[in-house]
């Protein structure tokens, strides 16, 4: 045997077969010449000629063969890139049937694809090849599901829009309504006692284009007489949520705020109807107009949300993840957060308390 320190002051030792060849400490790397004599001990400097054996620490055994300055690939080495593209090619068949374990799968194939890369740099895997398959298919593997997930529209983002703009048409109906008739559209079409019998929704169908279906009530019968009733089955597209299928047929969430100091009042009127509210008594800024409410009720039914100064806030939303919309006296549509205070809510439900809202909407 052969006995050598490499500079880095690790003691090797050569078989005398070796004798005058190159080889690469395993400790530091540094590249040796192995020099010649049987049981000679020497400081060998560092060289750079292509090694063909390598050295042994401690051992008599000889080392791996080394190629182009790098040790010959074993067959143990391709273990990271063959389990790497197989966890890959799992992960892309699992994609359809269980996405999160394509995820799972591919992050795996991944990590095991660099350990196959680094062994392949390390001189200690056969190929590459396997490896870098597996770094494709496990990347597509585990960022496909999140790239789809990404590009799809958010949950209800077409219900959402579509209830927007069906809640934008009713406050510029009820708008309309405010300029040929000097205020908004009353609480209820009452009979001359002041009993509701209609709700708004109906009083505005001739700003919402339903000038035929409005002429076919009779304002002086309750929603649920005779002929009032048959119209129920009739209600506009505009009243019905977007995407709703709990309602019953007929029903709808767009309703109004009514009591003492809200955008709706109800009070003896003359008439066939309740006065409506002109602009002039908003003096606050912003006010709730109609909003989303979380309970539906028949379209022509003059059931709204009754609100008491100093009593709960009935439930709102609850059909779209986050929030619900609402349109304001001004014409404005804003999305209402749920996690919104009570003492916001309030302030933007009455139109002349003075109070103003927080910034948590």
């Amino acid at each position: 045997m052969i006995s050598l320190t490499c500079p880095c002051g690790r003691a090797l030792r050569a078989r005398d077969e070796h004798a005058g060849q190159a080889a690469r400490c395993p400790a530091c790397g540094r590249e040796l010449v192995v020099p010649g004599g049987e049981g000679v001990q020497a400081t060998a400097p560092p060289v750079r000629d292509q090694l063909s054996e390598g050295v042994q620490t401690g051992s008599n055994r000889a080392g791996p063969p080394v190629v182009n300055g790098r040790p010959r690939p074993s067959a143990s080495g391709r273990g990271p890139g063959a389990a790497s593209i197989i966890l890959g090619v799992l992960s892309l068949v699992f994609y359809v049937p269980f996405p999160q374990y394509s995820v799972i799968l591919g992050m795996l194939a991944v990590v095991l694809a660099f350990m196959g890369l680094w062994a392949a740099y390390r001189g200690r895997a056969k190929d590459t090849g396997l490896a870098v398959a597996g770094l494709v298919t496990g990347a597509l593997g585990a960022l496909l599901p999140l790239l789809l997930f990404l590009a799809r529209p958010a949950e209800g983002s077409s219900t959402k829009l579509q209830s927007a703009n069906n809640l934008k048409q009713i406050a510029l109906a009820m708008q309309n309504h405010h300029d040929v008739m000097g205020m908004f559209p009353p609480a209820a079409v009452c009979d001359p006692a002041g009993k509701p019998l209609l709700s708004w929704r109906v009083a505005i169908l001739p700003f919402i284009e339903q000038q035929f279906l409005y002429s076919e009530f009779k304002l002086d019968e309750p929603w649920d007489g005779p002929n009032n009733s048959k119209l129920l089955s009739r209600m506009p597209e505009i009243y019905a949520l977007p995407g709703d299928t709990t309602a019953p047929p007929g029903y709808t969430y767009y309703r109004v705020f009514v009591g003492k100091g809200a955008a709706f009042e109800l009070a003896p009127g003359n008439g066939h109807t309740t006065p409506g509210l002109n602009l002039t008594q908003f003096t606050d800024d912003p006010t709730i107009l109609v909003v989303e409410a979380a309970t539906a009720v028949p379209w022509t039914k003059p059931d709204e949300l009754a609100f008491d100064p100093n009593g709960p806030l009935p439930p709102l939303g609850g059909h779209y993840r986050g929030g619900f919309f609402v349109a304001m006296a001004d014409g404005e549509l804003r999305f209402i957060p749920q996690t919104v205070s009570q003492a916001t809510l309030r302030a933007l439900i009455t139109r002349n308390a003075g109070d103003i809202p927080g910034r948590d909407w």
